[in-house]
C-alpha cells in the first residue's frame, strides 16, 4: 500500500486557525506554483553562491533529458542529492507510423555545485544491486536523503508487487530493503504504509520516518495507526511514537504527526517533531534512549500563550536545541528552545533588513553553528530567505554577501521556493526555483 506524503503544509492546523498567515510547505509551494511547476535546481558553491545544477529539458547523464526534477536535499559534503525524471525516446515505431513515444523513468543524482557543466551531476545508486524480491521501482520522486557517510535512503514501490513500497538503503555500492509494506516492528506490529518525504537520517544507516502500523491487537474500530518510525540493517524497525499510545507526560499521540527532523549526536540520533495530543499539540525530543516533551500549546511567552505549533519540520542542533515554528495569538512567531529556555526569535511585523515587514513565516532550520534559516514572505507578497545567526545579526539571504544573493540574486532574478529549502549542518544549501 503507498501514502505519498510530499511535504506537509503549514495549513495542517494542530489548534487554532492561523493557516492564513502561514507559508505553505506544499508540492505547491506558496499559493499556486510550486515545486510541480520549478524549472531549476540550485545550491550553494565553495563561495557560498548559489548555482544554478539543472534546470527542466536540460540532457541527463546516459542520454535522454530532464522532465521534473524532485525536491533536493543537501547533504553533508556540500553536494546535493535529488531525484529527476527523465524522458529517453522508445525504440523506433513501426514502419507507417508517426509516434515518438518517450519513456518516462525517475532517476537518484547527486550534483557538485563545483564542478563543471558536464561533470556536474552523476547517477546516486545501483539500482541492479537490490536482493530479490524488493527491487525499486522509481515512479516518483523518491525523496531521498542521506547520512554523514554518504549513504543514501529513499522510500520506492517494490517492482513486480501489487502496490507495496519499501525503505531501501544504499551503501558501498549495494542496496539493501531495511523494511517494506508487511515488516514487523520489534514492538510487534505489522508495517502496513510508508509515507514519502517524511524521511530523514540520523546515526549511519539510521534512517527516521513515518508510516501507518497494522498494530498486533487492533480494538473494535480497527483501522491503520499513524508512528514516527526508525530503521536500521542492524537495529530492525523500532517504534518511536504510535497514535493512540502513551508518551511523556502521560500525553497520548494523536494524529497528525508532524515532520521529523534528525541528526547523529554523541548520545544517537536525534530526532524532534511536532504531534497533537488531548491537550493540544506539542513539540516532541527523542534523545537517542527517551522521549521528552519540549514544548506544549499552552505554553506563556512574550505575547501570550502558545496557540499553534507547525505540523512541519523543526530546527535541530545535535547539542538538542530546537527551534518551531508557532503562533500565539495568531501571531506566526519562531521559538529557540536551548538547555530548558525558550526564546523567541522572529514574529510576524518585524522589520527585515531591506526595509520591509515580515508577514508570514517558514519552518526554520538550525545549522551547526546555531544560525537559523527560514523562508518567509514580506509585506510586498516577496519570497525570501534569511539566517539570524547566534549574535542575532539578521540577514536577507544576500545583502551584505551569502543572504543577500540568495533571496535577491540581482543577476538571476529567479524564484525560491522556500519550502524546497534544504540546509546542511554547515550551512550549504539548495533549493528549487524558476529559471
Amino acid at each position: 500500500m503507498r501514502m505519498q506524503v510530499p511535504i506537509l503544509a503549514l495549513a495542517v492546523i494542530m489548534g487554532g486557525a492561523i493557516n492564513a498567515f502561514a507559508i505553505s510547505l506544499t508540492l505547491q509551494g506558496m499559493g499556486a506554483a510550486g515545486p510541480s511547476t520549478a524549472e531549476a535546481l540550485y545550491a550553494s558553491d565553495g563561495k557560498g553562491t548559489p548555482v544554478e545544477i539543472t534546470e527542466v529539458g536540460a540532457p541527463a547523464p546516459g542520454g535522454g533529458i530532464i522532465n521534473e526534477v524532485g525536491v533536493p536535499a543537501m547533504m553533508a559534503d556540500g553536494q546535493v542529492l535529488f531525484g529527476a525524471e527523465v524522458l529517453k525516446p522508445e525504440p523506433a515505431p513501426p514502419k507507417g507510423t508517426n509516434t515518438h513515444a518517450r519513456k518516462a523513468h525517475w532517476t537518484i543524482f547527486i550534483a557538485n555545485p563545483n564542478a563543471h557543466v558536464p561533470a556536474r551531476l552523476t547517477p546516486a545508486v545501483d539500482t541492479r544491486s537490490a536482493p530479490a524480491g524488493c527491487k525499486p521501482e522509481l515512479s516518483s520522486d523518491p525523496y531521498a536523503v542521506a547520512d554523514a557517510n554518504g549513504d543514501i535512503a529513499f522510500v520506492s514501490a517494490i517492482a513486480g508487487s501489487k502496490g507495496d513500497d519499501a525503505l531501501f538503503l544504499y551503501s558501498n555500492g549495494t542496496l539493501r530493503c531495511l523494511a517494506k509494506s508487511g515488516t514487523v516492528t520489534n514492538e510487534g506490529d505489522r508495517l502496513a504504509v510508508l509515507s514519502f518525504g517524511s524521511l530523514q537520517m540520523g546515526e549511519p544507516g539510521m534512517v527516521v520516518f513515518e508510516g501507518w502500523l497494522d498494530v498486533a491487537h487492533p480494538g473494535p474500530d480497527h483501522r491503520h495507526l499513524q508512528a514516527l518510525l526508525m530503521a536500521s540493517a542492524q537495529g530492525g524497525l523500532t517504534e518511536l511514537a504510535v497514535e493512540g499510545r502513551y508518551g511523556p507526560n502521560h500525553a497520548r499521540y494523536k494524529i497528525p504527526f508532524g515532520l521529523p527532523a534528525a541528526l547523529p549526536s554523541p548520545e544517537g540520533t536525534l530526532v524532534a517533531f511536532t504531534a497533537r495530543t488531548p491537550s493540544g499539540a506539542a513539540l516532541f525530543l527523542y534523545d537517542g534512549t527517551s522521549m521528552r516533551r519540549v514544548l506544549p500549546t499552552g505554553t506563556d511567552s512574550p505575547l501570550g500563550p502558545v496557540s499553534y505549533l507547525s505540523p512541519g519540520r523543526p530546527g535541530l542542533m545535535a547539542d538538542g536545541t530546537t527551534a518551531v515554528l508557532a503562533a500565539c495569538a495568531r501571531i506566526p512567531v519562531i521559538f529557540r528552545l536551548e538547555r530548558g529556555r525558550m526564546n523567541l526569535r522572529l514574529q510576524r511585523g518585524q522589520i527585515t533588513p531591506l526595509g520591509a515587514i515580515i508577514e508570514s513565516l517558514g519552518d526554520p532550520v538550525l545549522t551547526a553553528s546555531g544560525a537559523m534559516y527560514v523562508g518567509a514572505t514580506d509585506s510586498d507578497g516577496n519570497e525570501r530567505l534569511y539566517v539570524l545567526n547566534r549574535d542575532d545579526a539578521f540577514f536577507e539571504i544576500g545583502a551584505p554577501g551569502i543572504l543577500y544573493r540568495i533571496a535577491f540574486n540581482p543577476s538571476g532574478g529567479h524564484r525560491i521556493f522556500t519550502g524546497t529549502l534544504s540546509v546542511n549542518q554547515r550551512g550549504d544549501f539548495t533549493y528549487l526555483g524558476s529559471r
